[in-house]
């Protein structure tokens, strides 16, 4: 019999098991919704019903690691040196794996952050990663509200581009977007003003500052053009915003059900116990109707005992 050594996960082997205990012993301050989410995830660590695998997020780690520069002053051509918050993203985001496919179990992440925090940055710089170390022939978008704002992470993956690659030998920029040039990989921008926003085949997506939409037009374009994809990856970045009862407001709320672990288990126990009911409630509708059943046969049974001689002529030779 083959025996398949699973690891133990500790915060010495674990980016986000460590940046849960660094929460835990004070050296972060993070909000409720946050433990809320570190302790969710560690607890699906120990349950075994999904399989953990940190290559593919240590692949995007190294990579930011090693070969992305920053782009903006006073940081501009230095190494890109993760956070511990960043890391646990990232391994949390890739490393979850649904036992039956081997697909990742995240294809949407809602990053919500304070600015200047390094919200754009981040996804900028897995963004230049999926389209070097990604899947080969991947259709990455950079998207938001509007053409300026989509402009930042793409012009940040460009200047990541061209800082690692000066003379374009592996890569290249035209009106069309930005190319691999060894795995054919490209990178486009995708606007509330572009055209055919449905018309496409997104693997990879960055839509910033979603405090800013009304609706999801942009967001819902994007999923349906992910939806033939086996193993698409959609991340929201934003702060919060003014915009009363908008896209980011529904989508908090869908975090927050989803995270609240004690409300789902309230809500399956309540689930069982109609279903427990309905169960009884069927059983004794199927015995009372099998009671009535052999009543009606029994009392057919009588009528019929004295009925057993069948009329004739006899003839006498």
């Amino acid at each position: 019999m083959l025996i398949q050594n699973k690891p133990i996960w500790t915060p010495d082997n674990s980016n986000l098991l460590r940046y849960k205990e660094l929460c835990e012993i004070g050296t972060y301050i993070i909000g409720e919704d946050l433990k809320t989410q570190l302790v969710n995830l560690s607890e699906d660590l120990k349950t075994g019903e999904y399989i953990y695998d940190t290559e593919d997020a240590l692949l995007r780690i190294n990579f930011m690691e090693n070969c992305v520069r920053l782009t903006k002053s006073p940081f501009y051509n230095q190494a890109m040196v993760l956070m511990d918050w960043q890391k646990a993203l990232i391994e949390a985001a890739y490393s979850f794996k649904m036992p039956d496919t081997g697909f990742d179990r995240f294809k949407r992440v809602l990053l919500e952050i304070a600015r200047k925090n390094g919200k754009t940055e981040t996804c900028a710089g897995l963004a230049f990663a999926e389209l070097i170390v990604g899947n080969p022939g991947s259709d990455i978008v950079a998207s938001s509200n509007d053409d300026a704002q989509a402009n930042i992470t793409y012009n940040a993956v460009d200047v990541m581009r061209l800082l690692v690659d000066p003379k374009s030998q592996d890569t290249w920029k035209n009106q069309f977007g930005i190319s691999n040039l060894n795995n054919g990989s490209k990178m486009t921008k995708l606007t509330d003003r572009t055209r055919n926003k449905e018309g496409r085949n997104i693997d990879f997506a960055v839509v910033d500052e979603v405090h800013e939409m009304k609706q999801n037009v942009i967001v819902k374009s994007i999923e349906q053009s992910q939806s033939i994809k086996d193993n698409p990856k959609l991340w929201l970045i934003t702060t919060d915003g003014f915009v009363f009862e908008g896209f980011l407001d529904d989508e908090l709320k869908k975090a927050q059900e989803s995270g609240n672990l004690d409300d789902m288990k309230a809500k399956l126990e309540a689930l069982n116990e109609k279903a427990q009911a309905l169960a009884v409630k069927l059983y004794e509708q199927a015995a009372a109707a099998q009671q009535a059943q052999a009543g009606a046969e029994g009392a057919q049974t009588a009528d019929n005992s004295g009925d057993d001689v069948v009329d004739g002529e006899f003839t006498e030779k």
